[in-house]
């Protein structure tokens, strides 16, 4: 009897297991989206390092969550622009290439990130994007 216990369990853990991590994945993807808020509220009071923090997080969060690359990637846009208006160059770059990378996998256009890092790269001084 106790072999048929274990049996069932053995059995029944994968599922646990599914279900488990298709929990995960949705609490990932809402965290991403209330720290996309979070970056929104902070950027429009010009907390651009603060902005920076929460996009590049709800970046990650939405990556953990296996979100959409075509939001993935207006993530990493939106942290570029927030860490180039931070004078955070390096972190800008990172960021508009994570932006081009994941909108050719989406197969969306990445006109502005290319844009983006093309003026980064020019040697444009930090401004506030508009």
């Amino acid at each position: 009897m106790s072999t048929l216990l274990s049996f069932r369990s053995c059995l029944v853990l994968p599922f646990v297991l599914m279900a488990l991590g298709a929990c995960s994945m949705q609490i990932e993807l809402r965290t991403a989206a209330q720290q996309e808020q979070f970056a929104r509220e902070a950027a429009s009071q010009g907390d651009w390092a603060q902005a920076l923090r929460n996009y590049a997080a709800a970046a990650d969060n939405a990556e953990l969550g296996h979100g959409d690359r075509a939001w993935q990637a207006r993530l990493h846009h939106e942290a570029g622009r927030a860490a180039s208006a931070a004078c955070r160059y390096d972190a800008a770059a990172f960021h508009f290439r994570q932006a081009i990378a994941l909108a050719q996998q989406a197969r969306t256009s990445s006109a502005l990130s290319d844009k983006a890092l093309e003026s980064l790269q020019a040697g444009k001084p930090c401004a506030v994007p508009p």
